[in-house]
């Protein structure tokens, strides 16, 4: 799928892990979810069904069987409800630099857009805890609402193109997951930036990788035509 739509460079971000650092928060929401349930994964199972995934997908690998739509929206958000709660418990901020990159990028006039495998409660809470409406119209923020396909599946980033009105090769991703990256990479995506917000290791992957915002060339890596 390709977008025909011509508007310049845009850009694209997932959200957490990459704008909110909150990998840790996810973690021990997870353990204290999977516990309840009894339920023990590695953490290369939790690389491979959690992290960038929808709901649909995890909670099928989680539970073994196959769950209608209702089911998923009830066990997701029998979980989110840990992982808000644990947000709570911190004093939660932006990625270091987040804010001054994306206030760059709105005086600048850059499309931008939020492309997330979270659901719509959590989204509505990030919406407010981060004032997000401030830098990201409402309709840019692409989120799952259980009809789109999760990542590696490229239906979030192309949907989040398609509404900035930019073609895949002047858009630039921010990404943190495997499944993300692999994502952005099957979205024809013109140019990927790792945010290594986990001290991971990328080599499979050719791209930039940053440890804070500040580290983006704002007149390279966000410039086309990108390099892949």
């Amino acid at each position: 799928m390709k977008n025909t739509n011509k508007r310049g460079a845009g850009v694209v971000f997932d959200f957490n892990g990459t704008l909110f650092w909150d990998t840790e928060y996810q973690e021990r929401s997870w353990d204290t979810y999977l516990a309840k349930w009894g339920v023990e994964l590695t953490k290369e199972e939790k690389l491979e069904h959690i992290h960038g995934r929808n709901g649909k997908d995890t909670f099928e690998y989680i539970f073994k069987r196959a769950l209608d739509s209702d089911e998923v929206a009830r066990l997701t958000e029998e979980k989110e409800v840990f992982y808000r709660e644990e947000c709570e418990r911190q004093e939660v901020a932006l990625a270091p630099g987040a804010l001054s990159l994306l206030a760059h990028l709105k005086a600048a006039g850059t499309p931008i857009a939020i492309a997330t495998a979270s659901g719509r409660t959590n989204v509505e809470y990030f919406i407010r805890k981060f004032d997000l409406l401030s830098y990201f119209e409402r309709e840019h923020i692409v989120y799952n609402d259980g009809s789109i396909r999760g990542k590696p599946n490229p239906d979030l980033f192309l949907l989040a193109m398609e509404r900035l009105g930019v073609l895949n090769r002047d858009t630039v991703v921010f990404e943190d997951s495997y499944s993300g990256i692999l994502a952005a990479e099957n979205a024809d995506a013109g140019n990927i930036i790792i945010v290594n917000s986990n001290n991971e290791k990328y080599e499979p992957f050719p791209y930039k990788t940053i440890r804070h915002f500040d580290e983006v060339d704002r007149t390279g890596d966000l410039t086309p035509p990108f390099a892949r």
